[in-house]
């Protein structure tokens, strides 16, 4: 009986579809993240990079700001120079982009099914699963983006304006969410 209770409540939980997403997302890109076995697209820049980070000879690439690279040398510290080490936070990152994709929907007043549509298909939408499987700067910058949306709507300001900071610190990019921020205000 005491199971039969527990499984109705997990049930009703308005967070698990979340969950069994994020899941399932993650154990696809686990599943595909030594695939290639080489850099693509500006991976081999961001690569190299934090390669070059990692020696102590510092960035070659300073146009862009630290954040990003810095995980993706945090990614290669713990598990290797290899596919798995250079894109395991972006993998991270984009499955906090779901959740806090779905938060934010939520607080926007969406129903919960429209909000978990609108999350499935940004959690499988090509371009954001690309962007999370590899090791660029972008799905960094948008997790920090999306934070600080969630949190400019939760009425908690200053953390907000601190993850824009963030997300400015993994691309220069993360500072339009400020304008985005103001417009909703105004």
């Amino acid at each position: 009986e005491i199971s039969r209770q527990l499984l109705h409540r997990l049930a009703k939980w308005e967070y698990l579809w979340l969950c069994l997403l994020v899941l399932a997302v993650l154990v696809m890109h686990f599943s595909i993240i030594g695939q290639p076995t080489q850099p693509i697209f500006d991976e081999a820049h961001y690569v190299a990079d934090a390669g070059s980070i990692l020696q102590g000879h510092g960035t070659l690439r300073p146009e862009h700001p630290p954040l990003g690279k810095l995980l993706i040398v945090s990614g290669i510290s713990l598990f290797g120079d290899n596919p798995f080490g250079w894109r395991f936070f972006s993998v991270v990152f984009g499955a906090i982009c779901i959740v806090l994709f779905y938060l934010i929907c939520r607080q926007l007043a969406m129903p919960k099914r429209a909000s978990f549509l609108a999350t499935f298909l940004l959690a499988l939408d090509n371009l954001s699963f690309v962007q999370a499987s590899v090791a660029m700067l972008d799905v960094f910058s948008l997790a920090f983006m999306l934070g600080a949306f969630w949190l400019y709507l939760k009425g908690r300001y200053l953390l907000s304006g601190l993850s824009v900071g963030l997300s400015t610190l993994a691309k220069l990019s993360g500072a339009l969410a400020l304008p985005v921020i103001l417009l909703h205000w105004l």
